[in-house]
């Protein structure tokens, strides 16, 4: 990774911000069975620049810890572990946008399922049916649209890069 400068950690805190505040403003439907954690579409900014898997990560774990439930701790630990992985392995296929974010996809349905059904006793297959559908929709038809719209400005596209 390159030098961190001031204006690189700047960005990394306004968007860890706007993660974290895109998940509380929007609680009902961020965590649960069935969610839409809308700040998942802000993964795609790792695809203009890997210093962004810094900002998303310190989002991940904040906006974890207000998990309901009372397991914001290890919803705070885990799964920033989980999207570590996941940015991860996105920027591997960062060329194939489609499958690079099948990632968050795949490993969220599966560690939220996990952590549902062993501290709250929900059913395990049917929670990942339903974080990865939610999960999906998030990624592709929010996610997917919005990095294709700020790649066509090229004044954003060099800030943020």
């Amino acid at each position: 990774m390159n030098k961190l400068y001031l204006k690189d950690l700047i960005f990394q805190a306004l968007i860890g911000a706007i993660y974290v505040v895109l998940v509380l403003v929007l609680i009902p439907i961020s965590f649960g069975q069935v969610q839409f954690r809308i700040a998942e579409a802000l993964l795609v900014l790792v695809f203009f620049s890997k210093k962004h898997m810094i900002g998303l990560l310190i989002g991940t774990f904040i906006a974890n810890l207000f998990s309901p439930e009372s397991f914001g701790f290890y919803d705070a630990m885990f799964g920033t572990l989980t999207s570590a992985i996941a940015i991860y392995l996105m920027l591997l296929f960062k060329n194939h946008k489609f499958i690079a974010m099948l990632f968050p996809v795949l490993l969220n349905a599966f560690y939220v399922a996990t952590l549902l059904n062993v501290m709250i006793l929900v059913p395990f297959w049917l929670s990942v049916l339903t974080v990865g559908l939610g999960e999906a929709v998030v990624v592709y038809l929010v996610g997917l649209p919005l990095y294709h719209m700020l790649n066509r400005n090229q004044g954003f596209v060099e800030i943020i890069s």
